[in-house]
């Protein structure tokens, strides 16, 4: 009984709290004294700090040196262009001219990296979005602009549930510049083998409460509209989760309705266009066919044209 009790006296602080902290939110412009933009800073040749990536690589005993790895990294660090604009080399990284700073490094073995290099889900989303922004940014996201940026943990991210920590991988912003508006949209690439029913699931459930704090939050003075949105990407496949989530019996356009997507793209199914809020796709159609009427020997019967005199052929 001591334990119900204290269990929802939390759920009751965490709750007023939320309530209270959406009241006291507003929207600031992101600038580069942003956490998420000032990590590590360090003095750059003209004078000026920036941030910096800090790499940690073992030594090997019989490379005094570093080993060839650390010289390539240092023959990088000399070719800017190959570093931040390519991907060739041994150190892991990818190239998206719209993420707010490049490159973007993701784990590696052999290397410690701070901040944390993307995980392969995480990787998979930015190289996912990447494709379809080099693909689409001339005719279904003509008259838009996207920015993405990955969000820092505790400290130096955008967190919610404060108590909890619950901090998205990314944030994407979608402006489209002919209507003034631009949503912001914190994704969150991650496995859900051990995910609760979305009734207790507050990470799925974080679109619901920006939904809310939308409405609540005093709209910027330069006259543009902003939405807030969230979306997990479950690194747990559709056919494994759907047996030990919630009730058992969701599909994926009930994942998809409560903002649950799965990193898959085919002609029925793209996750990307739920994210960027784009029309479905729909699927191929079946190959069509036409009614012909059998021939019966002698030539065709003339007064009895029934259903059973024709049959179905494809079309050539």
């Amino acid at each position: 009984m001591t334990r119900l009790l204290c269990r929802y006296m939390d759920k009751f602080y965490q709750t007023r709290r939320e309530q209270w902290e959406a009241g006291e939110m507003q929207l600031d412009p992101l600038d580069e004294s942003d956490p998420n933009l000032s990590f590590n800073l360090r003095e750059s040749p003209t004078g000026q700090k920036r941030p910096a990536y800090i790499l940690r690589i073992p030594q090997p005993e019989n490379e005094p040196s570093g080993g060839s790895l650390l010289q390539e990294i240092q023959e990088l660090l000399e070719q800017e262009h190959k570093l931040y604009c390519t991907e060739e080399g041994k150190l892991s990284r990818i190239y998206f001219d719209r993420h707010i700073y490049i490159p973007l490094l993701f784990e590696q073995h052999g290397i410690q990296t701070s901040p944390s290099g993307l995980t392969r889900s995480e990787a998979e989303f930015v190289r996912d979005l990447c494709a379809f922004w080099n693909q689409e940014k001339n005719s279904l996201l003509a008259g838009r602009e996207l920015f993405l940026l990955r969000n820092l943990s505790r400290g130096k991210g955008v967190g919610f549930f404060e108590g909890r920590g619950f901090y998205p991988d990314f944030i994407l912003w979608i402006l489209e510049p002919s209507r003034k508006h631009q949503r912001i949209v914190f994704i969150e690439p991650h496995g859900m083998v051990y995910a609760k029913a979305y009734i207790h699931d507050e990470k799925a459930r974080l679109h619901e409460y920006l939904r809310t704090l939308s409405q609540q939050l005093t709209p910027p003075s330069n006259g543009w509209t902003v939405t807030l949105d969230s979306y997990l990407v479950s690194a747990t496949p559709f056919d494994e989760l759907r047996k030990r989530y919630d009730d058992g019996t969701w599909d994926r356009a009930k994942f998809a309705q409560h903002h649950i997507l799965f990193p898959e793209r085919n002609h029925g199914y793209d996750y990307l266009r739920f994210i960027l809020a784009l029309p479905r796709q729909s699927a191929p159609a079946p190959p069509q066919s036409r009614l012909r009427r059998r021939r019966r020997r002698g030539g065709y019967s003339r007064g009895r044209r029934s259903l059973r005199q024709a049959r179905w052929r494809r079309v050539p």
